[in-house]
């Protein structure tokens, strides 16, 4: 079961975490030449061991590199709406509903808004790739969905027995 687990978390790492150009090692290092870096939040595509030509490296350099909003003034909200939500639980009597409501519908705008950019970043990504990258990111994912199948199979208790 620990086996499973350390196999399962190291999968996860590498393929769960699915980033985008920032997966792969920059030109001229590691396997195909992909691109470096490192980025907060899930991706859904990789390109680790996707081959890049030099023109998309330069087109993903100014993807990445661009202006790019700045997500402080979202995170000090999220920040504050935390602190309110830690308020409202801990003060002693009724719990306010409304009030968690309306945090709650904050969190969630925030965090819409937030997925919004990254869809829209992957989108990018998307179209700087050739139907041949594509099928290999979908390919490789493919086989990794299928290893999850077969730990979390393999980790599911037994059938009660009768």
């Amino acid at each position: 079961m620990l086996l499973a687990a350390a196999v399962m978390t190291g999968l996860a790492g590498t393929a769960g975490h699915a980033a985008l150009a920032h997966d792969a090692p920059p030109p001229g290092e590691g396997c195909g030449g992909g691109w470096g870096g490192h980025h907060h939040g899930h991706h859904i595509l990789s390109l680790r061991g996707i081959t890049l030509t030099a023109a998309q490296h330069k087109k993903l350099a100014a993807l990445m590199h661009g202006p790019h909003p700045d997500f402080r003034a979202d995170m000090e909200q999220e920040h504050t709406l935390r602190t309110q939500l830690r308020t409202v639980l801990s003060t002693p009597g009724t719990v306010d509903q409304a009030s968690l409501t309306s945090i709650e519908q904050q969190l969630d705008a925030l965090r819409q808004k937030r997925e919004a950019r990254h869809l829209e970043m992957e989108v990018k990504i998307h179209d700087i790739l050739t139907p041949e990258q594509l099928a290999q990111i979908k390919d490789r994912q493919d086989k990794i969905d299928a290893l999850h199948e077969q730990l979390h199979a393999l980790m599911a208790p037994p059938a009660p027995q009768k």
